[in-house]
């Protein structure tokens, strides 16, 4: 028998939705519990209609305690602060000018301006009115912050200018000298307020800096994915000025519930619904460096608005997720092991398939070399990345200081082709092995029959963010599985740990290693030079071998079905 939902209670046939307000909240809800009838006798209709309530409920008390939640200690942007200041100052200068009891002596008036310019008593009356201005305004500005500091700091310097005015409309042929800062600002300035930027002004203003790096198709649908929960959770209307550090913990606190593809199971949940109904189904949630790219996501719109001095200061900073077992970065992938590669490459793909379709795991009469064929072959003897190969082009194919080479690079537009990192752009020689199994002839037969810069397998599909390599790499995950290697941690990427355990082996020198891969040191002297001579690298890749793993039986000479 099913076990019953605590929060649901029978009476008679029908059955009702009970909550029990929590403590701080009854005496402002003014009831211990909450009963309200879902008009239903059907358990599991009740189940449903009850989740729906209280999350809905849920949030109403979360809504109602932030109302009670004690004001947050603000900071200010230099340009709030200048703007209260400056307003302070045009109220004070009103008030000023207006006084009908003007200074009778030069003398009088000067012994008065130094009194209040020492630095004992300018600090008293600095304070005061800095005190009532942020009282005033309804901020909560902590003394001895860079916030109360520009503040006090501005008020003292209009208390002396407002104190030389004085003088100067008593005695006009009296010349002292002005605070080029308050210079501009009379009784009569009408002071236009700050503009408010809200969440959502801050993240469109992120998305149209044409400043900012491109970002690809497929980083856009992830930020997109990302600023729609931190748009939920804060309030798109929400003045970021106002969001201070204690509400980004309880953003880290909500990523730590959030389940994993919550778009997928919920795709019309707020994140706040999804996270009530991911802990209902129990589903697993964000991995933490998954939780920690939503706060590094964050952290970039906060570090915006510094740059752009409507904040003072990024109050998510240094806040990240710590994981729970560290795992070491050379232990996040694990490359195959022989027998591993022994089963890849025995798999009816490449002794003989129906087809390299949905037939690719049945076995039959062809062997066909298109791109499902090519792209493990070639980060195996290449150590290119997946994305490097399913996004080569006929173009990309060189010959060079007699050396034929596969040219790994950019497009232009920064979209049809792109690599990882400034070192990912290079050439690797193509290896002997890669050769023999055909892949020369097969790029010559798609140059007579294509334009120079076609995709080299245009067969592969493209996926929703616009590379090939998405759908390839679920593919492979597939194809994995029928082989039976089934480790989380030994995907497309192993064949580049593959790659580089080989150069380790062959005792290629480093800086030939990282030339093969594009791997950089991050220092100085990798700008220097033009690099190592295609030959060069044609001689270190060709130590690059696998003992025990023989793939002669997909040396040219073999049954090859057209493509």
């Amino acid at each position: 028998m099913p076990r019953r939902a605590s929060h649901l209670q029978l009476r008679g046939n029908v059955y009702w939705l009970r909550l029990r307000v929590p403590d701080a909240l009854r005496p402002y809800i003014g009831k211990t519990e909450i009963k309200e009838s879902l008009k239903t006798s059907d358990y599991r209709e009740a189940q449903q209609l009850g989740r729906i309530k209280q999350v809905k409920i849920d949030a109403e008390w979360e809504d109602l305690r932030r109302r009670l939640a004690p004001k947050a200690i603000v900071e200010l942007s230099d340009r709030e602060t200048w703007q209260l200041a400056a307003q302070w100052f045009v109220d004070f200068e009103r008030q000023r000018s207006e006084r009908v009891d003007p200074w009778t002596s030069l003398n009088d008036a000067e012994r008065e301006l130094a009194t209040l310019s020492d630095p004992e008593n300018l600090a008293v009356s600095s304070y005061r009115e800095a005190k009532r201005v942020a009282e005033e305004k309804g901020l909560n500005l902590r003394p001895g912050s860079d916030s109360w500091m520009k503040l006090d700091e501005f008020i003292r310097r209009g208390l002396i200018e407002a104190a030389r005015r004085d003088i100067a409309r008593s005695f006009p042929l009296v010349a002292l000298p002005t605070d080029p800062d308050f210079a501009a600002l009379t009784a009569s300035t009408d002071l236009k307020p700050v503009a408010k930027i809200t969440v959502k002004k801050l993240i469109a203003h992120v998305r149209s800096d044409t400043t900012r790096s491109p970002m690809s198709k497929k980083t856009k649908l992830k930020r997109t994915a990302q600023w729609q929960a931190i748009t939920e959770f804060f309030g798109a209307d929400t003045d970021i000025a106002k969001i201070g550090r204690p509400r980004v913990r309880e953003f880290v606190d909500l990523l730590q519930k959030l389940p994993s593809n919550a778009t997928k199971h919920f795709p019309d949940a707020t994140v706040f619904e999804a996270v009530q109904l991911a802990a209902d189904k129990e589903l697993p949630v964000l991995a933490t460096e998954t939780a920690n790219d939503y706060l590094r996501t964050l952290g970039s719109l906060f570090r915006a608005a510094v740059r752009e001095e409507w904040l003072a200061k990024d109050p998510s900073d240094g806040l990240l997720i710590q994981a729970k077992t560290k795992i070491r970065a050379k232990d996040k992938r694990l490359p195959f092991s022989n027998e591993d590669l022994k089963a890849i490459f025995s798999a009816p793909l490449y002794t003989g398939c129906k087809d390299d379709e949905a037939g690719y795991n049945v076995e039959g009469t062809k062997i066909v070399r298109r791109g499902r064929f090519w792209a493990p072959l070639m980060a195996l003897y290449t150590g290119m990345r997946l994305n490097e190969v399913c996004q080569l082009t006929l173009d990309d194919f060189e010959v060079q200081d007699d050396t034929d080479i596969i040219l790994i690079r950019g497009s232009e537009d920064g979209e049809t082709k792109r690599v990882k990192t400034a070192a990912g752009h290079r050439f690797v020689p193509v290896h002997p092995e890669l050769k023999r199994m055909g892949l020369l002839t097969f790029v010559a037969d798609h140059r007579s029959k294509r334009e120079p810069d076609a995709s080299l397998f245009a067969e592969l599909p493209l996926g929703t963010t616009g590379y090939r390599s998405d759908p390839f790499s679920k593919f492979f995950a597939r194809f994995l599985d029928k082989v039976g290697i089934t480790d989380p941690k030994k995907v497309f990427h192993s064949f580049r740990h593959n790659y580089r355990d080989a150069l380790r082996e062959a005792d290629v020198s480093i800086e030939k290693v990282r030339a093969l891969g594009g791997w950089t040191t991050g220092n100085t002297e990798d700008d220097y030079g033009k690099g190592l001579r295609p030959s060069t690298l044609a001689t270190a890749i060709k130590a690059v071998a696998y003992p025990g793993l023989d793939l002669s039986h997909l040396y040219v000479g073999d049954e090859v079905s057209p493509s």
